[in-house]
């Protein structure tokens, strides 16, 4: 796997961890709730080190979804957050929304368009 998908990985796992901690920390001492901002800073910084190659749109879809179904799956492990069947339908359905964008902006990447012009444009 490219470094880059790595650095993108970790920066879910890190979003993660940070979401479940904001829901740990509610009632704790203000300075024990910083501990998810620092968490999230980490994870944009990683963000933002996978974007050097990966594709805005491919990062961010795979960034949130990814992050948004592991949040799904924590709350329902750490903190018996319901998972009905129609949570589970939207989750696989932002997982092939992902799918989706990262096969149309591979395919986009990989054609040149026909007849373009100046800067690209179509002629």
């Amino acid at each position: 796997m490219p470094s880059h998908w790595f650095f993108l990985l970790a920066a879910i796992a890190v979003e993660i961890v940070a979401t479940a901690a904001l829901k740990s920390v509610v009632s704790a001492p203000w300075l024990v709730a910083l501990l998810p901002l620092a968490l999230i800073g980490l994870s944009f910084a990683l963000l933002s080190i996978a974007l050097r190659v990966i594709p805005l749109a491919v990062a961010y879809a795979v960034w949130e979804g990814l992050g948004i179904v592991g949040i799904a799956a924590a709350g329902h492990l750490l903190f018996g957050e319901h998972l009905t069947a129609g949570r589970m339908l939207a989750l696989a359905a932002i997982l092939a929304g992902i799918l989706l964008l990262e096969r149309g902006v591979c395919d986009e990447h990989a054609v040149e368009p026909r007849n373009a012009g100046v800067n690209g444009r179509l002629a």
